[in-house]
């Protein structure tokens, strides 16, 4: 029987997907009880405008802010399913915390007038892009090629990456009527037949 290889690849273990998940969890959790416990006034004085908020965690935040940790939270738990999205939200994610934490350091206690910030929030806000910024760049590791066999199907045609495959050439009868043969076989064969002839005209 013939022996068919074949190769897979394993995919890895992506070192990505669960540091997303775990930071979008605590932003998550941060988020809703901030909402509770803390701001959740959701005033606003764009663009110019100044906005305060409540602590919480000594993190001051208004309903904007905390509204703005539960959509990181949920958009890093939604890409932590697979590795290149996670590494994506995580990128996007970081981003926009890094820019947010920018812009309430140059205006002074929130971000265009919209997510309230003391200078607790914007070293969690910085903290948190530069952690992710980091994360998105984490690769996958651990894959590796394999390589197994398993029995050809019956009437498949082997090829070259065959293992153990069977050289011997068939040939149909239908195409063998050129081959050559020997003169004293074909003779005994035509005598044969007169002989057989012959039997069956006696009476």
């Amino acid at each position: 029987m013939a022996i068919r290889g074949r190769r897979t690849a394993s995919p890895g273990v992506s070192l990505a997907k669960g540091p997303v998940g775990i930071i979008g969890m605590i932003l998550l959790a941060y988020g809703v009880t901030g909402l509770i416990f803390g701001g959740n006034s959701f005033t606003s004085d764009p663009l110019d405008g100044t906005v305060s908020g409540d602590t919480w965690l000594g993190i001051e935040g208004n309903g904007w802010s905390n509204l703005l940790a539960i959509g990181a939270g949920g958009i890093l738990m939604f890409g932590a399913q697979l590795h290149w999205a996670a590494k994506t939200t995580a990128l996007l994610v970081g981003l926009g915390f890094v820019a947010a934490a920018i812009i309430a350091l140059v205006d002074g206690s929130d971000v265009l007038g919209i997510f309230a910030a003391n200078d607790a929030t914007k070293l969690a806000w910085a903290i948190a892009g530069a952690v992710l910024v980091v994360v998105a760049l984490l690769p996958r590791v651990g894959r590796k090629k394999v390589d197994t066999t398993e029995p050809a199907a019956a009437g498949t045609a082997t090829t070259r990456d065959d293992v153990g495959r069977d050289d011997t050439t068939r040939v149909d009868p239908r195409f063998d009527r050129g081959r050559e043969t020997d003169p004293s076989e074909t003779a005994r064969t035509e005598r044969g037949a007169v002989a057989e002839r012959g039997v069956e005209r006696r009476p």
